[in-house]
């Protein structure tokens, strides 16, 4: 039996999604390692090892989701159980910094990652002088510089020249280590909105992201508030040169935010 699972998690206490073993050396845990030990728990078999369940998107150290889904195989002999007994049943085992919020029996063809078909994001930024400390970990933080307020005409302008519905290479964009053999996304909407006096969100779709490539466009989207960047960004995705754009920007403030599959 395959089961999907849609997991929301407040990011700052772990190391990320993947688990990663200790090796000697102390390290956060991660979302994957702590909901495959719910399951077990839920399930008494123990027997699911943390890297059997498979993740759309593996967000980094400090990542939120609104809406991560995750698949693993599980027995058959579950197959008869009502879902909301998997549903309250993890989160019996969940600490609280983690929730299921749907769970259901898929086809042993779908995975959780590879049969997506978008992803989306949303980067919240606060641009106020002092951090708020009720957004403190959830929120990226650019405050003015030298008493000047960040350009969002601007910023709004540089969002705007971002290629929609069009093939496109982010290497710009993409991290060093970034293990994707296709530097090539398709956006499905890039939108920079005020939400509040100083609170600002950038909202991204995709067919595929790559690896920092929405904090490494977040710290470009600065530099072009801070009046450091022109606002066409067209140049610098040409450029296919990732030491032309901004510096990565922190992981609090990014939160994967919907996974869309055909046909579920």
């Amino acid at each position: 039996m395959r089961l999907k699972l849609t997991l929301q998690y407040n990011g700052h206490p772990y190391g990320g999604w993947q688990y990663q073993s200790a090796k000697g050396t102390p390290v956060k845990p991660s979302v994957q390692g702590t909901v495959a030990e719910a399951l077990n728990q839920l399930l008494v078999t123990h027997t699911l090892q943390p890297k059997e369940l498979i993740a759309a998107g593996r967000t980094d150290a400090g990542v939120h989701a609104h809406g991560q889904v995750a698949h693993a195989d599980i027995p058959d002999i579950f197959s008869n159980r009502p879902v909301h007994t998997f549903i309250d049943g993890l989160n019996r085992y969940l600490p609280l910094s983690i929730r299921c919020i749907a769970a259901e029996a898929v086809p042993l063809t779908f995975h959780a990652r590879f049969s997506a078909t978008a992803r989306h994001y949303v980067y919240r930024l606060w641009a106020g002088r002092q951090m708020r400390p009720d957004l403190l970990h959830f929120v990226g933080h650019a405050p003015p510089l030298f008493g000047t307020e960040l350009n969002l005409a601007a910023m709004q302008q540089a969002i705007a020249s971002l290629p929609v519905d069009a093939p496109t290479d982010f290497s710009s964009l993409r991290d060093a280590e970034c293990q994707s053999r296709n530097p090539i996304c398709t956006l499905t909407h890039a939108r920079f909105i005020q939400v509040g006096d100083q609170l600002h969100e950038l909202e991204l779709g995709a067919d595929h992201f790559l690896h920092h490539m929405v904090r490494n466009l977040v710290g470009t989207l600065v530099q072009v508030g801070m009046n450091e960047r022109d606002p066409d960004l067209r140049g610098l995705l040409a450029a296919h040169d990732r030491r032309q754009a901004g510096t990565t920007f922190a992981p609090d403030g990014l939160f994967l935010q919907h996974i869309a599959y055909l046909n579920l």
